[in-house]
């Protein structure tokens, strides 16, 4: 064969270690004659991958629908026919090990190494292309790897990046100086040997983005990989203190917001600088005084001050950039240290002068308190002070003024603001008339009830009008749907109901399922070996050939027995012999010099036991198969509610047994149905003699107001059906009891589930479960006891779909969907909308229920505060529950902010809701306040006024201990204030 022959077989069969001894073994002719032909098999390779997609395509199945192995970490399935997922058939990380190592310039090389198409869905393997392009001459290695380093183009790079980086440092050549190249090296964690420290570490402190790569690094409770690697080089020696205390100084210096800055404040904590070197650099600290992040200003302040003594202008000038920052505390660390540099008063009145006019009281305070208490040592600057006067509050300036003089600002007017009442509760409306006349791509649950219920109707009358009507948007070719083996989504059923009207009889119905394969996905290993001859064997065979001889080995599969029989051919035994065992017929004796013995040994794996039969088929599951339902470990069960009422209406059709109504369709826009109503329609089925569908008579059931109905009930105990008889029996009653609900909080502690109520992590975990619990009691009905059945605290597969219809499945027991809810809630998968029907439905709230409503006001949502006012309006809000789970979803989650609640509730309350604000505020408020030895921020302060507000226009009275307690602290804050307000209100 011919070098190019054999570096193509090496490339077909993706032989990535043969290929690369291959390829360095070449002579020169021979990369030559590669390096010619190479283009030519990519391009053959790229045409097959593309057909081979358009086959895929052209059969309506996308590259994961006859896939059926695993899947990569980024949750992509590859295709059967791609394993790599690249644009060449899987063979990208073949082409480039043949182009490393044959290609002659480094610019071709490094254009063929970065080709889109080689790229596939996993990070690519380099090893083999490294070893290869390591085999070519010193001075060419480096071209190539510092223009790989160049092609580097974003962090998340999983091919050129680590390609381009194991070159470097394979080959010793200087990086370029390349930012995307900077943060590929940061994102790779290098152990502390990696060459590239040397080259590339100086420049974290230069690359943009570097601080964002590193934002999570920290150094309790232990350091994490960065900060524990720098602390290691320091103690070795390899990094001076000086290069990385210089590095961060000039980081801050470059400016960026509080998350690119933070890796670069904990480093500098880390090195926690002595007052000597806090002293060389102080002019570089006192620069990120005026407007860097507040972080990096306190850490500033903090060397400023560990760096003294100061000259005179260095101190004027440290405590002129703190009067101005926003931040309350730094701004009042600088009045701190003014105060204790008189003797540079007069020089020091402009800084007091600005702290007047800041956004803070309390630092307005301070000011005024400094300048009256010594109001001598500042009057050689006291016009600056004077002209300052108009920025302060009017009690503030009044007192400064009596001293130093200026205008002192006009009193303002604030105008009481009085809370509108609470809005008149909405009325749920007639729920529109059924029509055919609706979009295919109808989306929400009233459009499908429409349809259906219209479709019903005209399907006992004109089915000629039915196809001109639903020709134009059903008329194409629907045969993709009787491929699949179940419908999941709603609109499959849809078009399966028009396509039955428009060609009766076009579904031939599910496919049988596979014939039962004891052996699918199993592996086998054989090995035959000679065994000694001994007379027990002898005596043993006898007897063997004196019965009915068999097919040797019969029960295990076919390829099994011929491996076994290609080995016992191997070791001597004769082929009469053999031919004999396989087809079942007496076995001659061994001739002479033949084995007589031998040993047989099977491995076997696979998921189930060998020789296992097959148990015989679940009735339920066979049902749901044949009616292409869904099983329910796949769905939420309010979804499987729905389906099994579009499946009965669809055999129904295809069987003529339709009624000539469905029972189930609302009355109301909430989903309830009109007890009467629901008689008229029994009385009408009845009257045909149609006996109703039973997954429509319970949803019909279930959409009856909750409560007794005698006089519905009796009118139905006059119609002559079962179904009529079970309604009377359901109306007569007090309908579906409410079972009990709730919900656990768990979390993910590494691979395992934890719950709080068990184990209170020591921080905020990410990964949150919400785990449903319902139980009820069994009803008598098998669909109701299945809609009833505790939802899974897992979502996959189809789990959560349709969820705009569920709340008008259970329109008189809300919390039974906010339970089905739970799976979904902490993934913005449940609309407001939905939540909306539910704040419209009926029934009693739990957890769950309060939970969801609780989610909304923490995420900040702009519907959360019309979802308070609309169930405040109807007296359903269970105002203290939603607290209590918006203070658990604020401690036990990093997701939400106690800036958006208060913005919420602030919102609400001013619209009406003020009295069931308060009492939500009651459970939430002690999370809503300062934590130990933590100092007021603005967002406590405007909880703490919004408390005082709502409980004053409520009238609210009961001393909260908290409160008290802050506001009996002594401090002039704002928040000391309000917490004073807020305590002499509740008495």
């Amino acid at each position: 064969m011919t070098a190019w022959e054999r570096v193509r077989d090496r490339i077909t069969a993706r032989d990535a270690r043969g290929l690369a001894d291959l390829v360095i073994a070449l002579s020169g002719p021979e990369r030559t004659e590669v390096a010619r032909r190479l283009p030519d098999l990519r391009a053959e390779l790229r045409e097959a991958a593309d057909r081979r997609r358009a086959e895929l395509w052209s059969s309506g199945l996308g590259e994961e629908d006859e896939w059926d192995g695993g899947w990569d970490e980024e949750g992509d399935g590859p295709g059967p026919w791609d394993e790599e997922g690249d644009d060449v058939d899987g063979h990208g990380e073949a082409l480039r090990i043949a182009g490393a190592g044959v290609l002659a310039g480094p610019a071709a090389t490094v254009a063929w190494l970065t080709r889109r198409e080689f790229t596939g869905r996993r990070p690519a393997r380099v090893e083999e292309v490294i070893r290869v392009l390591t085999a070519r001459p010193a001075g060419w290695q480096a071209e190539v790897a510092v223009r790989l380093a160049g092609k580097v183009r974003a962090a998340g790079d999983r091919d050129t990046a680590p390609l381009a980086l194991a070159l470097l440092r394979a080959c010793g050549a200087p990086p370029p100086e390349h930012d995307p190249l900077v943060i590929a090296w940061l994102r790779t964690r290098p152990a502390a040997g990696d060459p590239l420290i040397g080259p590339l570490l100086p420049r974290i402190f230069e690359a943009e983005g570097a601080g964002r790569v590193l934002r999570e690094e920290r150094l309790e409770p232990v350091p994490t990989p960065w900060l524990s690697l720098l602390r290691r080089l320091q103690a070795t020696g390899r990094v001076s203190r000086a290069e990385l205390l210089d590095g961060c100084l000039r980081r801050f210096l470059r400016g960026g917001d509080a998350m690119d800055l933070r890796f670069f404040v904990r480093l500098h904590r880390m090195l926690d600088p002595t007052p000597q070197e806090a002293a060389a650099r102080v002019r570089d600290y006192l620069r990120l005084l005026p407007a860097t992040p507040g972080t990096v200003a306190e850490l500033a302040l903090a060397q400023v001050r560990h760096g003294g003594p100061h000259e005179e202008a260095e101190i004027i000038e440290a405590i002129g950039a703190l009067a101005f920052r926003p931040e309350a505390k730094l701004a009042l660390e600088g009045l701190r240290w003014l105060e204790r540099e008189l003797p540079y008063a007069a020089e020091l009145a402009p800084a007091l002068a600005a702290a007047f006019g800041h956004a803070s009281y309390e630092v307005q305070g301070r000011a005024a308190r400094i300048a009256l208490k010594h109001a001598a040592a500042f009057a050689p600057g006291g016009q600056a002070v004077a002209e300052a006067v108009p920025m302060l509050p009017p009690a503030l300036g009044a007192r400064v003024a009596a001293v130093y003089g200026g205008e002192v600002a006009a009193q303002e007017r604030h105008e009481v603001f009085t809370p509108p009442p609470l809005p008149a509760p909405s009325e749920p409306e007639p729920f529109p008339e059924p029509t055919l006349h609706l979009p295919w791509n109808m989306y929400q649950w009233p459009d499908y009830e429409r349809w259906l219920a219209a479709f019903v109707r005209q399907a006992a009358g004109d089915r000629e009008g039915m196809r001109r009507t639903l020709a134009p948007d059903y008329g194409g070719d629907n045969s993709y749907l009787f491929q699949r083996e179940s419908w999941v989504d709603t609109r499959s059923w849809f078009t399966a109901l028009a396509q039955e009207v428009l060609a009766p009889g076009t579904d031939p119905g599910p496919a049988e399922p596979e014939p039962f394969d004891p052996w699918a996905g199993a592996s086998f290993q054989v090995r035959v070996r000679l065994a000694p001859d001994t007379e027990d064997e002898e005596e043993d065979a006898e007897q063997e050939e004196q019965g009915e001889p068999e097919r040797a080995f019969g029960r295990w599969p076919e390829h099994v027995r011929e491996e076994i029989f290609e080995q016992l051919l191997g070791i001597g035994v004769s082929k009469e012999r053999v031919a004999a065992m396989r087809d079942g017929l007496r076995v001659p004796p061994p001739a002479p010099g033949e084995p007589r013995g031998f040993r047989i040994g099977i491995a076997y794996a696979g998921s189930r036991p060998p020789f296992m039969k097959p148990a015989p088929p679940d009735p339920a599951v066979e049902s749901r198969r044949a009616r292409r339902l869904p099983q329910p470990s796949q769905v939420s069960p309010p979804h499987l509610f729905v389906l099994h009422r579009l499946s009965e209406v669809y055999v129904a059709l295809r069987a003529g047994t339709l009624p000539p109504v469905l029972l189930a369709t609302p009355t109301l826009t909430t989903g309830h149905l009109d007890p009467d109503v629901l008689v008229d329609r029994l009385a009408e089925c009845a009257a045909a003699g149609a006996e109703p569908l039973p997954a429509d008579l319970a949803q019909a059931l279930l959409r009856v107001p909750r409560g007794r109905h005698p006089d519905a009930a009796g009118r139905a105990a006059h119609v002559c059906s079962p179904a009529a008889a079970t309604a009377a029996a359901w109306l007569a009653g007090e309908g579906l009891p409410d079972p009990d609900t709730g919900l656990r909080w768990g979390y993910l502690e590494g691979a395992s589930d934890r719950y709080f109520d068990e184990h209170e992590p020591d921080h905020r975990p990410w990964e949150i479960r919400l785990v449903p619990r319902l139980r009820a009691e069994p009803t008598g009905h098998d669909l109701l006891d299945e809609l009833l059945r505790e939802p899974s605290r897992w979502s996959w597969d189809d789990h959560g779909a349709e969820t705009g219809w569920w709340p008008a499945v259970l329109p008189s027991h809300r919390e039974v969907v906010a339970v089905n809810y739970l799976p979904f809630l902490l993934h913005p998968t449940i609309a407001s909308v939905f939540v909306r029907a539910l704040a419209d439905a009926d029934g009693p709230t739990g957890e769950a229920m309060a939970l969801t409503l609780a989610y909304f006001v923490a995420a900040g949502h702009p519907e959360a505060p019309p979802l308070l006012l609309r169930m405040a309006a109807r007296g359903d809000l269970p105002a203290e529950a939603v607290g209590e789970q918006v203070a658990l979803l604020l401690r036990r989650t990093p997701r939400f902010e106690e800036r958006a609640v208060v913005r919420v509730l602030t919102e609400a309350a001013r619209q009406g809701a003020y009295a069931a604000v308060w009492r939500l505020l009651t459970t939430l408020l002690p999370t809503l306040l300062p934590g130990p030895g933590e100092r007021p921020a603005v967002v406590h302060t405007e909880a703490m006024a919004l408390a005082a507000d709502t409980a004053t226009w409520a009238a609210a009275r009961g001393a909260i201990p908290q409160v008290t307690a802050y506001a009996a602290s002594g401090g002039r804050s704002r928040f000391v204030r309000e917490c004073a307000r807020l305590r002499d209100q509740l008495g």
